[in-house]
Order: structure tokens, then C-alpha cells, then sequence
């Protein structure tokens, strides 16, 4: 038995693992803490990793077309990409670039090399259209980038904070933290037991007493829906008392009189009694954001989810900078950067507003957010009445009908499609309905090195694998697909190190490559590495990865020329704030929904696992016991559940740690439209509660997947 040593891909924490492998099988995993800043760790999802390459999920072996019956065939994969290939290049010369388009989903972001082609062959072909499931998930984080604006020096990294606030996340299940969120993305509970025995504050704002808030000094528990008011209010209370840094503020911020005016009606009784939460709680957590020397403030999924999402990140990256949540000039800069070291200079960036720039759209008048539409415009793209409407989508990892909620309106989109190809190891939603299915390696069957976690690992690290498995089947890499589609349309492609916040077309050099002889991955990687403070040879030589010993780096002045400023209070989050003052509340709904995660699967991922079949048959409701007897709901009992939208049928299930009126469920868990009975379809879906064109956000067209109001009867 062989022990090979290799890194998980599941999430951003990139754990360091081994594997045990039998004659060419993987039969074990386990952490590998020889050399990893998180130590031994690995999570449940990591663990059951050898199950899913070995089969499990019903993973595919080889590539499907549909057949004219409607039906699917599997088909040698080059022939595919044949037939893949020049229907694109018909299309691309008939209605130009932006007849195409390509979503991003959750099993592509740590697909290095499939990533860096994918936008290669966005950027050779030309088209905007470029969509993830970043903007079905956190966007209102990226719209508070574009409406207020940036700090370059970055948030406090965990591990130096001494308050951290985290709002509507869970990490400890997650393992999500950086750049948003608060928290170490691997090992997250040793991050949090560490921070509590340096004195760190902890307060978590979420409806539910999550496995992460057992670390809470204030445990804040809201009704869904009301994180803008609550945030608002906490900001309120700063200014009013001048609990804010006045020297930061005055320094990189504009537009704080107008932030004075727009939350005025924000007072703590206000928002107490909208969030039903106590007064006391909101000025507490004020007075300890005002003491606090290195605070951070971020927030999960919860309220990017949720009514008003928007506003509410505003909000909460508003009290971020009034506590002063930025490193400062001459802080330590814990991880510059292995792969691409980084200065990082105490400077506001000024808001780009770019979604009121070109391009935009053709179903709506709005333009990008990081280089990205809105996901859930795709199918009002299709369905246009215009000369650029989508026409071809490529659907890389990911699972956009599922993702995106109403399925009927989602569905009837994507119906209108020429070519739907879905790129991905299983049958999905989306794949069911596509033209081709390219089925694609595994994580443990392609090389890789750690570029996702270069700058969010907490210290500097390394990491290079090759396969530690032979591909099974015809499968081929993600970016295998994205090369030869290129080549069989006549597009060279340019490989570049890229990374979030440039410009793909931007990006000087990168390495020119052939459509005829295909690239050698590992060649890429030691392309990828060129500027590495580790070089490549060192770093494959060292299969458990490297943490190298550099030099201190630390937070660099202002240039004397910068002229960014943080704006507080735009016009529009100012008009947000004053209709969300007037707000009436939702009637004739006695419950909220909101989404939430679970250990054992990642989105739509590993939800057919043993582990997770074994704890969750079914997408059950979850509910407050207390809510469940004066309703006459017992546990196990069949709930429908209905909202203004749609309704599902699924089983109710007991939580104490939930606040009384709120439902909590999985999202992405069962098929996408369910029938009568939860068990026999293993889940219900509750983006069939979600509407695509109503409660939706402006700028981010964001669909309510949180707060949502329903009403529950038993069957």
C-alpha cells in the first residue's frame, strides 16, 4: 500500500491530506499536519473524498449527448468536443461573442488549472458574459465594494483581532472565513478556541445558536430579515456616543453627516423591536466595537441571502468602519503571498460603481460586479428579444438551475438555449436538461497547486500534488475541455496567472499556447510558480508542501498622491435606508425561512453521500420545539410549506438551538422540483419557494433565499 501525500479541494482551506492507495484504488484518507499552518486536520466532506472518487454520487465515467428522443448516449469524448466545438464556432461567427456564455459553480473555484482556461477562453472569445455562483450566494458583498469603496490594507487577520463579529455565518460547518467572513477556513474551531484564550470578544448575530456560537461572549439572535436594521442601529449607537474611530474616519472616509442623517430613525428601540432582539444587546455590541483596538466585522451567507441583503452588507461593513476594522500602517502582514507576493499600502480605494458601466446586459440595464453579471438574469438573457441573447452556456462545476431557485422560470430559460453543456464528475440539474455532459476528473486525478489559498492561508504556504490516482474512464480535465473546444474553433488561448480584482486581458506576458499540441499541466503549474518566493522544484520536492521562512512584512503608508476615500452614505444606500425606515411589516405569514449548512455536504455536493443519506433522508424543516407544540406539529410529521412564490413537502424536525418563528432548511438539497413525498425524493428543494422576478435586490438581482415568509400546515 502506497501513502501519498496531496491536499483536499473541496473548499478554500485546502487541507494538507495523505492517502493510502491498493493497487491503483484509494481506500483512506487522513490529515496530513506535517507542515500545514492548520495542523492535522481534515473535515468529514475531506474524509469522504475517497468515496466520491471511487463512485459514489453516481459519478461519471464517461461523456453523454442527448440522443433526438431525448434521451442520452455516452460518446467517445473527443467526438464531443467535435461536436461541441463547432456548433460553438456556428454560433460565435453567426451572432458573435456574446451569443456565449460560461457559469462558474462551487466544484470549479479550486480547479486551478481549469479556472486560469476557463477565463482564458472567455477572454480569446471575447464575451462579457460571465456568470457564478458568487452572485447567487454573497454579491451584496461585491456591491458594498462598488458603492463604498475598498481599504488596500485589508481586515485584521483572524488570529490578531481582539473583537471579531460574524454575522449570519457558520464556519465551524462552513470552513469559510477570508476575505469576508471571520474566521480561519481550516480547523476553524482551534481558530476560534485560540482567539478565546489570547481574550478575544466573540459576538455572532444569526437566528440560530450555530455550532460556531458556542465560542460567543453575545449571541445575538434576530428574526431573518432584519440585519440591515440591526446593523443600522449599531452604527447608530456609535456615532451617537462616539464609540467610532474618529481619526480613521476622518482620514479615508467622505459622506459621514449624510450617514448621520440616513440612520437617525435606526435608534436601538427601533431596531430591537423590528428584530425582536433585546436593546441591550445592540448597545453592548456598540460599546465593545468602540473598545476594541483590532476588531473584524463580516458576515456568511445569512444576510447576502436575505431581504434587504444589500443594504444590511452595507450596513455591516459601515459598523467595520467606524470600529476601525483595517490594518494600519506598520501592522504585520501575517501572509503576503507565497506564489505572488503582495505589498499592501494603508489606502482607501475609491467605489467604482461599475455595474452603471458598460457592458451590461441585454434583459436589464446593469453592467458587472468583479468582472460578473448577475446569475440569476441568466435565463431573462436567453429568453431576450435582442441579437445578443445567450445562446450557448457552458456550465463549468456548477449547477445553475439548482442554484439559482424557480425552477419554472429557470427552466423556461435555459428551454431556449441552442447548446447547454454541462462540465462536470456527475448528472446534475442542469446536466439533465443539456445537450452534453463532459464528464471530468476528480480533484485526485489532475495536478494542482495552491493558488486559491496563497493569500488566505493564515501564514505562508505552499502546496503542489500531482495525481495521486489514473483518471478512471474517458474523463478529461477541466481545463482540457476549455483548450480544446479553443482549438477546435480556431482560438488561441494565453495562459496567466490570474486572480480577482484584474482584468483578465489585462494581465501583461502569460504563456502562449498551441491548439495543436496540448499543454503538459504540470508545466503549467512551474509556469504558474515563476515568481514564487519557493521555487517550483522545491516545492514539488516537498509533496507535504512548504512553509517558507520569509522576512516580516508589514502594512506600507499612503502613497502622498492617493486620493481614495470610503463613501459611508451614497445616495442610494441612502434611499434604501429611508424606505426601509417606513417598511410595514410582511403580513399573513407566521414563520421565515432561512437557508443553512450542514457538515457533511457542500452545496450541492456529497448530498447523496453514505454519511449525509444516513443523517438526512430527507431536507427536513427544522423548526423550535416550543413553535411545534402550539402548532400541533410533532417530529417526523409531513409539513407543506408555502410561500407567496411556491410550496414543497417535507418532514419537520425539532431544533432547540432555533429562536422561535423561524424554519430552517438545507438549500440545493433534493430535485429540483419535488413531488408528494420528501423520502422517495430524497429532499426538497426550497428554491422552489424563490421567485426570479419579484422580492428581488437591485444592482445584484439577488433572489430572496433567506426570510423567507412561508406559512406551514401538516399533511
Amino acid at each position: 500500500m502506497d501513502r501519498v501525500k496531496t491536499f483536499c479541494r473541496n473548499c478554500s482551506a485546502l487541507c494538507s491530506m495523505e492517502i493510502d492507495v491498493e493497487e491503483g484504488r484509494m481506500v483512506r484518507a487522513r490529515p496530513d499536519g506535517s507542515v500545514s499552518p492548520y495542523g492535522p486536520y481534515l473535515c468529514p466532506k475531506g474524509l469522504a473524498a475517497v468515496d466520491f472518487h471511487n463512485g459514489a454520487e453516481d459519478r461519471l465515467f464517461a461523456s453523454l449527448e442527448r440522443q433526438s428522443d431525448g434521451t442520452f448516449a455516452t460518446v467517445p469524448v473527443e467526438t464531443a468536443l467535435d461536436r461541441i466545438g463547432a456548433r460553438l464556432k456556428a454560433i460565435y461567427e453567426q451572432h458573435g461573442p456574446r451569443a456565449i456564455a460560461v457559469y462558474h459553480g462551487t466544484g470549479a473555484y479550486r480547479s486551478v488549472l481549469g479556472n486560469l482556461f476557463e477565463r482564458a477562453w472567455v477572454a480569446a472569445i471575447g464575451t462579457p458574459n460571465f456568470f457564478s455562483s458568487m452572485t447567487i450566494d454573497q454579491s451584496a458583498k461585491w456591491v458594498t465594494m462598488a458603492r463604498m469603496g475598498v481599504m488596500a490594507s485589508g481586515r485584521h487577520n483572524f488570529r490578531d483581532a481582539d473583537l471579531a463579529l460574524l454575522a449570519g455565518g457558520n464556519p465551524v460547518v462552513t470552513h469559510q472565513g477570508a476575505p469576508f467572513a471571520v474566521a480561519e477556513v481550516g480547523a476553524p474551531g482551534r481558530a476560534f478556541e485560540a482567539a478565546k484564550q489570547r481574550g478575544c470578544k466573540v459576538i455572532i448575530v444569526d437566528p440560530r445558536r450555530t455550532e460556531t456560537a458556542r465560542y460567543a461572549d453575545l449571541l445575538i439572535q434576530p428574526l431573518p430579515g432584519h440585519d440591515a436594521e440591526l446593523f443600522a442601529a449599531i452604527a447608530h449607537v456609535m456615532l451617537r456616543d462616539g464609540l467610532y474611530k474618529r481619526d480613521f474616519v476622518e482620514r479615508w472616509c467622505i459622506q459621514l453627516d449624510e450617514l448621520h442623517a440616513a440612520l437617525a430613525p435606526f435608534t436601538p428601540e427601533m431596531a430591537a423591536a423590528r428584530a425582536d432582539v433585546p436593546v441591550e444587546q445592540i448597545a453592548l455590541a456598540a460599546q465593545w466595537l468602540g473598545e476594541a483596538q483590532r476588531p473584524l466585522v463580516g458576515s456568511g451567507t445569512g444576510p447576502s441571502m436575505a431581504t434587504h441583503s444589500n443594504t444590511a452588507d452595507h450596513m455591516i461593513e459601515v459598523v467595520n468602519v467606524l470600529a476601525g476594522g483595517y490594518r494600519k500602517a506598520g501592522d504585520r502582514i501575517r501572509n503576503p503571498g507565497v506564489l505572488k507576493v503582495k505589498d499592501a499600502f494603508e489606502m482607501a480605494i475609491s467605489p467604482s460603481r461599475s455595474f452603471e458601466k458598460e457592458p451590461k446586459c441585454v434583459s436589464q440595464d446593469v453592467g458587472q460586479l468583479v468582472g460578473e453579471f448577475p446569475t440569476a438574469l441568466i435565463p431573462g438573457e436567453i429568453a431576450a428579444d435582442s441579437p445578443d441573447r445567450i445562446r450557448a452556456l457552458i456550465c463549468f462545476g456548477g449547477d445553475p438551475l439548482m442554484a439559482m431557485g424557480d425552477p419554472a422560470v429557470a427552466k423556461a430559460g435555459f428551454d431556449k438555449l441552442d447548446l447547454l453543456v454541462s462540465l462536470d464528475c456527475r448528472l446534475n440539474a442542469t446536466g439533465r436538461e443539456a445537450d452534453y455532459v463532459v464528464a471530468t476528473t476528480q480533484p485526485f486525478e489532475r495536478h494542482e497547486i495552491s493558488i486559491p489559498g496563497d493569500s488566505s492561508y493564515p501564514e505562508p504556504f505552499v502546496q503542489f500534488t500531482a495525481p495521486v490516482v489514473a483518471r478512471p474512464g474517458e474523463v478529461i480535465d477541466d481545463w482540457e475541455f476549455f483548450w480544446g473546444v479553443s482549438a477546435r474553433m480556431g482560438v488561441p488561448l494565453t495562459f496567466k496567472y490570474w486572480n480577482y480584482g484584474l482584468r483578465f486581458e489585462d494581465i501583461p506576458g502569460g504563456l502562449e499556447l498551441s491548439t495543436t499540441d496540448k499543454p503538459d499541466p504540470e508545466a503549467l503549474c512551474r509556469f504558474l510558480a515563476a515568481d514564487s518566493v519557493v521555487p517550483f522544484d522545491e516545492i514539488k520536492a516537498n509533496p507535504s508542501g512548504v512553509r517558507p521562512d520569509m522576512p516580516p512584512r508589514y502594512v506600507l503608508p499612503a502613497p502622498a498622491e492617493a486620493p481614495g476615500r470610503l463613501e459611508l452614505c451614497p445616495s442610494d444606500v441612502a434611499r434604501e435606508l429611508a424606505g426601509l425606515a417606513l417598511e410595514r411589516p410582511e403580513q399573513g405569514f407566521a414563520y421565515r425561512l432561512t437557508c443553512r449548512r450542514i457538515l457533511h455536504a457542500l452545496n450541492g455536493a456529497y448530498r447523496d453521500s453514505r454519511e449525509v443519506r444516513r443523517r438526512f433522508p430527507v431536507n427536513y424543516a427544522h423548526m423550535n420545539p416550543e413553535d411545534m407544540e402550539r402548532d400541533g406539529i410533532a417530529d417526523g410529521d409531513l409539513v407543506e410549506i408555502a410561500s407567496e412564490f411556491g410550496t414543497l413537502r417535507t418532514l419537520a424536525k425539532g431544533e432547540k438551538r432555533l429562536r422561535s418563528g423561524v424554519v430552517s432548511m438545507t438549500h440545493m438539497f433534493g430535485p429540483l422540483v419535488g413531488g408528494d413525498d420528501p423520502l422517495a425524493d430524497g429532499g426538497a428543494n426550497a428554491g422552489q419557494l424563490t421567485s426570479l422576478t419579484e422580492r428581488i435586490e437591485p444592482i445584484n438581482f439577488m433572489p430572496r433565499f433567506s426570510a423567507i415568509p412561508v406559512n406551514l400546515r401538516v399533511i
